[in-house]
């Protein structure tokens, strides 16, 4: 079997970053800032500074935890038919989040989002079926802060039936999460977990108090973790692209122990969220080269590791649904999953994920098929070969009457677009993609009728919000 695979790091590559990021946590550490984890630090034999809430840690402790971690992951949907498993279903697919605004692709005008805007979003991302799971994509302004994200995960689950993903940013909300996401799957999380988190640490070497307290009661509950490092070159993170995954990979490592330490056994995939500062603003940039080239580094010392892994990819720095936005998501897609990645983090953003775009949710779903077809396994052998055929046609002659012409297409040998423009010129012409996008978005959101959540839970949900906003 042929497969198109990249292999960007020599063994000696990998146990040089190895012994670089092992120095940095051994002779520097790492802030965990909160003493819940203290005494746990301690009997694991770290060298912990009880004030200062930092630990350095040896190879022999982060070795244990990383032993501990699960190699499959189930990521329950609301309705069990969107069910999926990392590590196990080939390379799985989720949306973008946390961006701020929508565009409207036709104008190219922004607005910041709405609950409105959530759900409309949400509901194409359960149309759109190379969306294998979901982030929830738009924070909405007109929602209640203090609750921001309870009433986004209530949003999201009422237009979507597949995984969702997010933070818990503190932790008094973390047992209203558990009773809400229980309520939607009818079951305890540890049997269905309809809900994961993503765990950002704070470049550089740092990890935020509250989320980190909110993430050790959800992922203490069954919910896996997502270790979403965000170092950027140049700022938070050195002005290298092996500095700069070399300070991923410690954070990644710190927040593997972090886990494995207060839930033994928990779930954790190393989501790779550096990238690299646009040096005169201090923009994070998702569409560069070295974004591609932090992907392929950190994916394959995750492994190197033994983690499963998502590739952050198919994202874009480009202000609309144009040809950079198209180079630039082709870029880092194919080098997260030539890396070999399990999971994709790919739909829906442009603008440095700053902003949604329903356009380029659909377009992506081509970007992702491409990809897939590009890095899929081909069989070299005689059936492929149809060498008989080439005698057969000889000099001259043409293919489009052979039996295998017919069986190969059908098969889908040559792979077929959803709306990426083929065909004559005149077909097209006048008819911008990003319009026809644009409308294939609206028709699939009209369609789509999904199951609302029954009259009881979603009445349940609402005064567990209630009730929390209350105690605020």
């Amino acid at each position: 079997m042929a497969r198109a695979r990249l292999q960007y790091l020599t063994d000696a590559d990998r146990h040089f970053i190895h012994e670089q990021t092992l120095r940095v946590l051994a002779e520097v550490g790492v802030a965990y800032n909160t003493p819940t984890l203290t005494d746990l630090l301690v009997e694991a034999g770290a060298t912990v500074d009880a004030d200062a809430l930092t630990a350095k840690l040896p190879w022999e402790l982060i070795e244990r935890c990383l032993a501990m971690v699960p190699r499959t992951v189930l990521l329950a949907g609301r309705d069990p038919a969107y069910d999926c498993r990392v590590g196990q279903d080939g390379i799985l697919y989720t949306s973008d989040g946390a961006a701020t605004y929508l565009l409207d692709d036709l104008t190219g005008e922004r607005h910041e989002g709405t609950q409105d805007d959530l759900a409309q979003m949400m509901c194409l991302f359960d149309a759109v079926p190379e969306i294998d799971f979901t982030w929830a994509t738009i924070t909405p302004g007109d929602v209640d802060a203090r609750a921001g994200n309870l009433e986004m995960a209530r949003i999201a689950f009422e237009h979507s039936r597949k995984h969702l993903q997010d933070e818990v940013r503190v932790p008094e909300q973390a047992p209203v999460f558990v009773e809400i996401l229980q309520a939607i799957a009818g079951a305890p999380l540890e049997q269905r977990p309809i809900y994961s988190v993503t765990n950002c640490t704070i470049a550089p070497l740092q990890h935020d108090r509250e989320m980190t307290e909110a993430h050790i009661l959800m992922a203490r509950a069954g919910c896996p973790v997502f270790v979403l490092p965000m170092p950027q070159m140049g700022t938070t993170g050195p002005m290298s692209v092996l500095g700069t995954s070399i300070l991923n990979m410690a954070e990644l490592l710190s927040a593997v122990v972090l886990f494995e330490l207060a839930a033994p056994g928990c779930a954790i995939v190393s989501a790779v969220g550096s990238a690299v500062a646009e040096m005169r603003s201090g923009l994070y940039l998702s569409g560069t080269p070295e974004d591609g080239l932090i992907n392929l580094t950190c994916i394959e010392m995750s492994h190197f590791y033994g983690l499963l892994t998502q590739g952050s990819a198919v994202s874009c720095d480009a202000k609309a649904c144009d040809l950079q936005a198209g180079a630039e998501g082709m870029l880092t897609g194919l080098a997260s999953a030539l890396a070999g990645c399990e999971v994709m983090l790919a739909f829906g953003l442009l603008d440095s994920a700053q902003t949604a775009s329903l356009a380029k949710t659909v377009l992506d779903a081509d970007t992702v098929n491409a990809i897939e077809r590009f890095a899929r396994e081909e069989p070299i052998d005689e059936a492929r070969a149809l060498v008989d055929d080439i005698i057969a046609v000889g000099i001259g002659g043409h293919f489009l009457a052979r039996k295998s012409t017919r069986a190969f297409y059908r098969a889908g040998e040559l792979w077929q677009p959803h709306l990426w423009h083929r065909g004559p010129f005149e077909q097209y012409v006048g008819t911008p993609l990003v319009k026809d996008a644009w409308e294939r978005a609206h028709e699939l959101i009209a369609g789509n009728d999904v199951p609302p959540l029954p009259d009881d839970v979603a009445r349940h949900v609402t005064k567990l919000i209630a009730d929390y906003l209350k105690r605020c």
